[in-house]
């Protein structure tokens, strides 16, 4: 594979996951909010059994879009400008 595609491959990949961060920060946000409505009327067993799984998943997604989403974001834009850069001459 030459420079240009590994370039152009990279730049579709950020574009990409620049995508999936947005659905996946919406889609966070949209479920939180279910979780939110509903929480007050389910107080069982089961509900202890969910919340087990829900909160480490729930933080998880939290740190992904607040701070590592972002820093893959940034590593792929500076990796990309500097690829541009080489392949430029510039």
């Amino acid at each position: 594979m030459s420079m240009d595609e590994q370039y152009e491959q990279m730049r579709r990949f950020a574009q990409a996951l620049d995508k999936f961060n947005e659905q996946l920060s919406a889609t966070a946000r949209e479920l939180q909010a279910k979780h939110d409505y509903v929480s007050p009327f389910w107080q069982d067993e089961m509900r202890r059994a969910y919340d087990a799984e829900w909160l480490p998943l729930s933080e998880r997604m939290n740190l992904y879009n607040a701070v590592e989403g972002r820093q893959y974001m940034e590593f792929l834009t500076v990796k990309i400008r500097l690829l541009e850069r080489y392949l430029r001459g510039g």
